[in-house]
């Protein structure tokens, strides 16, 4: 997704078709932040997915995986995310939801002032496969 504009809705849905078409992952999602108050955060574009309990997942700013890329604009990557229960900050209901035991997450920047308005999320539900910073550098790059 090109910084400085917003996309549109149905690229986003391509570039995760893509990207799971294209690559080992077992899921890969898109939750983008409502632009007016309370913005919230949900799943809305998905691939991979076992079921359809996503969409019911509302995010919180700071919050798991998805909380955290949002609030702080960095990646993220964990490789034993279910390890984490709903007590710790990384707690991440879409891992849950997805069994997901390996994860990378990413911003997706929008507007001139790159501004933070979703995440890009992929993972691995076996424990065989492991995430580092390449991961997330590929998916940023498939944001360019």
């Amino acid at each position: 997704m090109t910084v400085g504009q917003p996309q549109p809705l149905q690229t986003y849905q391509e570039l995760v078709n893509r990207l799971y078409q294209q690559s080992n992952y077992d899921f890969v999602g898109v939750a983008l932040q409502a632009p007016v108050s309370p913005h919230l955060t949900r799943w809305l574009f998905v691939a991979g997915n076992q079921n359809e309990r996503f969409r019911r997942i509302v995010l919180r700013r700071g919050i798991g995986i998805a909380g955290l890329v949002l609030r702080t604009g960095a990646p993220f990557w964990h490789n034993d995310i279910l390890a984490l229960d709903l007590s710790d900050r990384l707690y991440s209901p879409i891992a849950r939801a997805e069994n997901l035991q390996a994860v990378v997450a990413v911003p997706i920047n929008d507007g001139p002032l790159h501004t933070v308005s979703g995440v890009l999320l992929a993972g691995y539900r076996s424990g065989h496969h492991r995430v580092c910073e390449a991961d997330a550098d590929k998916l940023s790059q498939s944001l360019a």
